[in-house]
């Protein structure tokens, strides 16, 4: 096990009981997936452009994940059927290592995130309705550049507004809302420990 997980697996266990939380209609679950891709030499996190036939956060950038349904017996089960639905990788390619304290999007949805340690395949199989494409945000620099205040323009009913948020670039396309909240809190927890 390498120091990073050692880190999460410490940190995250103070979460468990958010984990525990009785799931909800309305609430999603993210699978924050850390591993190294075949050919590569570092940890990188997965995230997905989503699709413009997605119902909301058209080709915005996120983790996979989605709504609980009441056939989810847990949150955790709800991102893993949903990473498994979205990007293909299964359970025994995961270790969970705990959750992250949930996030709250602009539209009122609680998202509670689960960071995982994963084996990512040589390919992935995506959901060509919900996912157009996966990035990779390399950890070490997340950790050492952390993320900056941005301005997005955002429509709606037609109209345009710009909403402030933290942000960081990946492969030529900006993480922003809940998904650069999550990384917050995954730079937070590893930042100031020593690797």
């Amino acid at each position: 096990m390498v120091d990073w997980e050692k880190i999460l697996l410490t940190k995250l266990s103070q979460n468990a009981i958010l984990g525990a939380e009785t799931p909800k209609l309305g609430a999603a679950a993210v699978l924050v997936p850390i591993g190294v891709r075949h050919g590569a030499t570092q940890q990188e996190i997965l995230l997905t452009k989503r699709t413009a036939q997605v119902e909301t956060h058209k080709g915005q950038i996120s983790f996979p994940g989605g709504f609980f349904e009441v056939s989810d017996p847990s949150l955790l089960a709800t991102a893993l059927r949903e990473t498994y639905e979205e990007v293909g990788l299964t359970q025994n390619q995961l270790e969970i290592l705990g959750p992250l304290k949930p996030v709250q999007t602009l539209r009122d949805v609680m998202i509670y995130p689960w960071v995982a340690r994963v084996q990512f395949p040589q390919e992935f199989q995506l959901s060509l309705r919900e996912v157009e494409r996966t990035l990779f945000l390399p950890l070490e620099r997340l950790l050492k550049e952390g993320l900056q205040p941005v301005r997005v323009a955002v429509q709606k009913q037609g109209a345009t507004f710009h909403i402030e948020s933290m942000g960081i670039e990946c492969d030529r396309e900006l993480i922003w809302g809940a998904s650069a909240k999550i990384l917050e809190q995954l730079y937070l927890y590893l930042k100031e420990e020593p690797f």
